[in-house]
């Protein structure tokens, strides 16, 4: 059998848990308070930055429209076009095949004509085309007058080259 409360432990007892549980509702309507203002705050933020999101990416689309007529992708491949065999393709061909569709204003590099000829000829090569081996080809051509270079390549950024004419 257990204990026997008197009644003064029962009402002391009853007191006690009556004073945590009003501490507790206390602190949590503090607590709600302090979270209605977060949320306030953070949701006028949000509203913000959504509204420069969608700014943002209206004027984003309207940017690449521009450049996308400025700087057309030039076509597939030509299918009848004689690259050499895979395991040593004659990258001259790739390189003036890709080159002849750009304009002559236009600027190019290694990296990008190796990605390049790595998209149009990549299922007809063995290993894919790296910039080193464009950059090779690039400058010969522009040491025989076929292409200009534009700019010398340093440590931090590739040489840039155009078509003559």
């Amino acid at each position: 059998m257990g204990k026997r409360w008197s009644v003064e432990e029962i009402l002391a007892s009853l007191e006690a848990e009556a004073a945590v549980h009003r501490e507790r509702a206390a602190h949590h309507a503090e607590q709600e308070a302090l979270h209605r203002d977060r949320r306030s705050h953070h949701e006028a933020e949000f509203a913000a930055i959504h509204e420069r999101l969608e700014a943002f990416r209206a004027g984003s689309s309207a940017a690449l429209e521009l450049v996308a007529r400025f700087a057309p992708r030039p076509g597939p491949p030509d299918p009848g076009l004689e690259i050499g065999p895979a395991s040593k393709p004659r990258l001259t061909v790739i390189l003036e095949s890709i080159v002849t569709e750009l304009a002559a204003d236009q600027h190019f590099g290694p990296g990008w004509l190796a990605d390049e000829a790595n998209r149009r000829f990549g299922d007809r090569l063995r290993r894919p085309v790296t910039s080193r081996q464009m950059s090779d080809v690039l400058r010969r051509l522009a040491r025989t007058g076929r292409l200009r270079q534009v700019r010398k390549g340093k440590g931090r950024f590739e040489a840039r080259f155009a078509r003559i004419g």
